[in-house]
């Protein structure tokens, strides 16, 4: 029986990208610019100035918030999909994440048995398509990680780094970044050799000491997946893979559902790191715009409560909470001044990727990726590839009004 269910999401409008839209709020680009209206023409943004007051027919009010488009670099899966699965229908899931003002995603395939990935990746090559959240390349969670650490990663698939079974992922599809854990044996290796390749490498699912996370970084990874989850604790003895994290400038994702990472351990984080050095991320999971129910991860069974799934044996899995109420939460929970949250939603994870160039701002120029919010962070309109994907009242169902 499938797990889908249909959800009210509010009219989507698409292929209006020949009109000429206006938006008009306050703008986060993700630096501070104050209340302004933005034009788009064909697609791209062609004006951005000042204003006191809408004009006619634009998007927003004085109340809204206009952003650059989100971007969520580590996605499991979403409204009953698990992109571990070569039959998720990828097509729907674009066109519905941009009610969460989510205009670019890059899709995750955790831990799997090796003949999974080929068709699995073959199923997660879309190209753009104006009015879609846009995929950015493909993360791989796994399978060379810590089997102390492995998390909701099947245990059973779990395996050494190999540079031939990496090689055949790199033939199939665009990797854009890969987690491992830099301890395991031939880990160093591989890492030297998919930078190589102009793949991101991040440390994750791993029991490393200091020493060897430094090590990883000496040889390339330049990340770390979900701060303080699945991974060797912070200790004031042995501060481990997290504390060299903190200490250095590797870039850290990290959670803000407030059951992931505390959100005082966030009020932390945010005084240790730059903001430049964060990104967050959702790692959302098959139940993602769905109500809470079982749903599956890689062929596992997880139970979603609506912000987060914890696999039967109760072991914590991904997250349900939408990306644009986890930056809600890092301003009202974590006290982030809303300029710097939306950087980490936007220009940091484009950055992460080596993408800042044309996603993460708002600038003249650019093609137009965009999302108003309204006070409460709930999404009233998406701009992605210039055209309009989603218009419509706020999303009202139980995973977008989870705080």
């Amino acid at each position: 029986m499938s797990m889908r269910s249909e959800l009210g999401e509010g009219p989507a409008v698409c292929g209006l990208g020949d009109a000429v839209i206006r938006l008009f709020g306050h703008l986060y680009a993700p630096d501070d610019r104050g209340l302004c209206v933005i034009t788009v023409d064909g697609g791209s943004i062609v004006a951005i100035r000042p204003a006191e007051a809408p004009p006619a027919g634009s998007l927003g009010g004085p109340g809204a918030r206009i952003l650059p488009g989100l971007i969520d670099i580590q996605m499991n899966g979403a409204f009953g999909d698990d992109f571990a699965d070569p039959s998720a229908d990828v097509a729907s899931i674009c066109r519905r994440l941009p009610r969460f003002g989510v205009t670019a995603f890059v899709p995750t395939i955790v831990t799997s048995a090796p003949e999974v990935y080929a068709p699995a990746l073959a199923n997660l090559r879309r190209p753009p398509v104006p009015g879609e959240s846009r995929i950015l390349g493909v993360h791989i969670e796994g399978p060379f990680i810590n089997h102390t650490y492995r998390g909701a990663h099947d245990p059973a698939h779990l395996r050494l780094p190999s540079i031939e079974e990496a090689s055949r992922w790199l033939e199939a599809d665009d990797i854009r970044w890969l987690t491992l854990a830099p301890e395991l044996p031939g880990a160093l290796a591989l890492i030297s050799f998919l930078v190589e390749h102009g793949v991101r490498v991040s440390i994750g699912h791993t029991d490393a000491t200091w020493s060897e996370a430094a090590a990883g970084a000496d040889a390339g990874a330049t990340m770390a997946t979900h701060l303080f989850n699945a991974m060797r604790p912070l200790r004031h003895r042995d501060p481990g893979v997290a504390g060299y994290v903190l200490a250095t400038g590797l870039t850290a994702g990290f959670i803000a559902d407030g059951n992931h990472v505390a959100f005082e351990t966030l009020r932390m984080v945010a005084r240790i790191k730059a903001p430049d050095e964060l990104v967050l991320i959702t790692d959302a999971l098959a139940g993602l715009g769905m109500p809470p129910g079982r749903y599956m991860v890689a062929g596992r069974e997880y139970v979603s409560d609506g912000t987060s799934g914890r696999l039967l044996d109760g072991t914590l899995t991904g997250s349900l909470l939408p990306l644009n109420l986890a930056l809600r939460n890092l301003v009202e929970e974590v006290g982030l001044e809303p300029a710097v949250a939306v950087r980490l939603a936007t220009l940091n994870p484009a950055r992460a990727l080596g993408l800042d160039g044309t996603l993460g701002r708002v600038e003249v120029g650019r093609v137009a990726n965009l999302a108003v919010v309204d006070e409460d962070w709930q999404v009233e309109a998406t701009i992605a590839g210039g055209s309009i994907a989603y218009l419509g009242d706020p999303v009202a169902d139980a995973a977008s009004q989870a705080r």
